[in-house]
């Protein structure tokens, strides 16, 4: 399965906006131009899948008012993803409605057929409403005003869209904390990376005896990027868990404590792109944070090999990333209108842009910097 588009309206800085999905994605813009905002989006609802109700990612966020586009009166916040399962497509929207500081949740699920009108699958207002099950019969939901509909639904093993709660719950999004990244954080679960990073070391404690491969992957990647550790050791002691890492020149191994931000945030970042097999779409946040500008080619390069797994998506204010990548396909520019809110522009015509870059003897990035792209 596969994401092909997200469509925003009234969602913090997207006010009306439909952005297309593929499977290497790069938003490129200035500070609160918003391309946050777009993994935000997808987040919130990997949030509400996996929490089942709404009310934990509005809350989070800072409320249901927080949430709202700012520009204008938001009587509605609007999102919509396209997904594709092989020769079949499904459109997943909610709507949220504000009451003061309450909120209830509209919801639809259609399937999208060529040859004939949607079908819809779920329909759910106020927490009421019903889905289509496979045995041919609709099924009645009554619950909370504020409870993800689909997530209810996918547990009727027989519901058609059952799939895309799959799908959206193994969605990961990534911005690895340097301070996070030093120390490690008791109570998480080490069957996925924490956002944050802040269970970096056990999730490699378990990668390690779970799937070497796997774990010597993400060691060989990093060092390849950034030239070292030559040596990871992930170590656990009276139930709390910690790495050493081996450096060159180096007579004792040094304590993640004490590896410097760049190393930690591209080890996380690693683990993320690799050892993180469940998920099926990944975001990723500037990436060239902490990291000499050097590394970013071969970065990029994983980057390339990641998205044969896995639908990857970054947000970038480097470039040089755009540089290294050399796939204007994969790039999308991303601007904030006083008026309309962010705007995001990908490019359509991908061999123009390398056939113009080839004669100008321009790199990607000079392109962008000149604003020729996306223009």
């Amino acid at each position: 399965m596969k994401l092909i588009s997200l469509k925003a309206q009234r969602y913090r800085s997207l006010r009306e906006e439909t952005i297309p999905i593929r499977d290497l994605n790069l938003f490129i813009g200035a500070n609160a131009s918003g391309k946050s905002t777009i993994l935000d989006a997808l987040r919130f609802l990997h949030e509400g899948v996996r929490e089942r109700d709404f009310t934990p990612p509005v809350a989070s966020r800072g409320g249901i008012v927080h949430l709202a586009w700012k520009g204008e009166d938001a009587w509605e916040i609007d999102l919509t993803v396209l997904v594709e399962d092989d020769n079949r497509k499904y459109e997943w929207s909610i709507r949220l409605r504000p009451s003061g500081y309450e909120f209830s949740v509209h919801e639809e699920v259609c399937e999208l057929r060529s040859d004939r009108p949607p079908t819809l699958l779920l329909s759910a207002d106020d927490g009421n409403g019903w889905w289509w099950s496979g045995e041919g019969r609709q099924v009645q939901l009554k619950q909370n005003a504020t409870v993800c509909g689909l997530s209810a639904a996918a547990a009727d093993a027989t519901f058609p869209a059952r799939g895309i709660a799959e799908f959206v719950k193994g969605w990961g999004f990534f911005d690895p904390n340097p301070f996070s990244l030093r120390r490690g954080w008791p109570g998480l679960e080490s069957s996925r990376l924490d956002s944050f990073g802040r269970n970096l070391a056990e999730r490699l404690f378990s990668l390690q005896r779970s799937s070497a491969d796997t774990f010597e992957q993400i060691v060989t990647a990093t060092q390849s990027i950034l030239g070292l550790p030559a040596e990871i050791e992930p170590r656990e002691s009276e139930g709390r868990y910690y790495f050493a890492q081996r450096e060159s020149g180096l007579r004792h191994m040094v304590h993640q404590i004490g590896a410097s931000s760049g190393t930690l945030r591209m080890l996380a970042l690693m683990t993320a792109l690799f050892g993180e097999t469940e998920s099926n779409l990944i975001g990723i946040e500037e990436p060239e944070n902490h990291v000499h500008p050097t590394a970013l080619a071969a970065f990029a390069a994983y980057l390339q090999k990641a998205k044969d797994r896995v639908q990857v998506l970054v947000t970038t204010h480097s470039p040089l990333l755009l540089d290294f990548l050399n796939d204007p396909s994969a790039v999308c520019v991303v601007r904030h209108d006083e008026q309309l809110g962010t705007r995001v522009n990908c490019e359509k015509d991908a061999d123009a842009i390398l056939k113009a870059l080839e004669v100008s003897d321009f790199g990607l990035g000079e392109f962008y910097e000149t604003k020729g792209f996306g223009s």
